[in-house]
């Protein structure tokens, strides 16, 4: 029931805007246990490659939501711009936060790191010893989302994720074929 029906009806000023909290909160908790199921699933069945499968489900979903929310947006004038676009607006609208800091050494590495990422929070929470190796499993699906993104923004990379001090992730990001080579960008020698 949409938020203008409650005020409508005469409750007090402010409750349309718990009401709307309570729908993100679901929203999020959603999408924490469908990641979480889609893991177990995949790793808990006889499949020949988990990972790889976790991989390519988070590829097709990361490529389908960045050509979405990139839509209405002026086209990315090289890397840089691209994954600041995935720092704050695509890890805003899937996880809710924008990522805590980008680093770079403008050849191509790329680090996003995530201090409280939603998807290892429970993780975080087991024995030492086992929540590192947990953590992994459930870092292969945004690892995924992060490159199909970049693809579908004209970017081929690899991206791994590091899980020193759970909750908190670092993806690093090594470019592979940037949106603008240096090659494109100088003039051809003339003959």
């Amino acid at each position: 029931v949409p938020a203008i029906f409650f005020v409508g009806r005469g409750l007090e000023k402010g409750t349309h805007i718990r009401i709307m909290a309570a729908k993100r909160e679901v929203a999020e908790s959603s999408f924490d246990l469908l990641h979480h199921s889609i893991v177990d699933t995949f790793t808990s069945a006889s499949r020949t490659h988990p990972e790889r499968d976790l991989e390519n489900v988070g590829f097709n979903v990361g490529q389908k939501l960045a050509e979405r929310y990139s839509r209405d947006r002026p086209i990315f004038a090289d890397d840089l711009q691209a994954i600041t676009f995935l720092c704050k607006d695509f890890w805003t609208e899937v996880y809710g936060k924008q990522m805590d800091k980008l680093r770079t050494n403008h050849k191509g590495v790329f680090e996003l790191q995530d201090h409280r990422f939603r998807a290892v929070l429970r993780v975080s929470t087991a024995p030492e010893a086992n929540a590192g190796e947990a953590a992994k499993r459930y870092l292969l699906l945004p690892c995924g989302m992060i490159r199909g993104a970049l693809a579908a923004l004209g970017i081929l990379a690899t991206v791994r994720a590091e899980a020193q001090g759970l909750p908190s992730v670092v993806f690093v990001i090594h470019v592979r074929q940037p949106l603008r080579s240096e090659s494109a960008a100088a003039p051809a020698p003339a003959h």
